[in-house]
């Protein structure tokens, strides 16, 4: 009975490691979530009621919490290899969105 103890918490303790060592969340979609919550920052950085209820609804759309973006920044920052491609990511995503950017004309 007692081996039966030690097997099945050495069990749980092994499932919850290969747990923790996945992502929770779409790195592709927390990319994308992190560009928008920047233009969201830019836009509305000035206006702290206005931006709370954009981030919210960000959060939404891109089926995020704050358990999950708190998860996120943790897994990142437990390497730097990690941010790094995140950076890259990010930047990516921000020069693909310039090509399909129109500049409104002056008056």
């Amino acid at each position: 009975m007692a081996l039966r103890r030690i097997s099945l918490v050495v069990l749980s303790a092994l499932a919850l490691q290969a747990c923790s060592q996945k992502t929770t969340f779409s790195q592709k979609n927390f990319v994308g979530f992190y560009v928008q919550l920047q233009l969201t920052d830019v836009q509305y950085g000035n206006q702290p009621a206005v931006k709370k209820v954009k981030v919210d609804s960000l959060m939404y759309a891109f089926n995020l919490n704050d358990s999950l973006v708190n998860s996120a920044l943790a897994w990142y920052g437990e390497k730097p290899e990690r941010w790094e491609k995140f950076v890259a990511d990010v930047q990516a995503r921000v020069d693909e969105m310039r090509k399909h950017y129109v500049k409104p004309k002056s008056r």
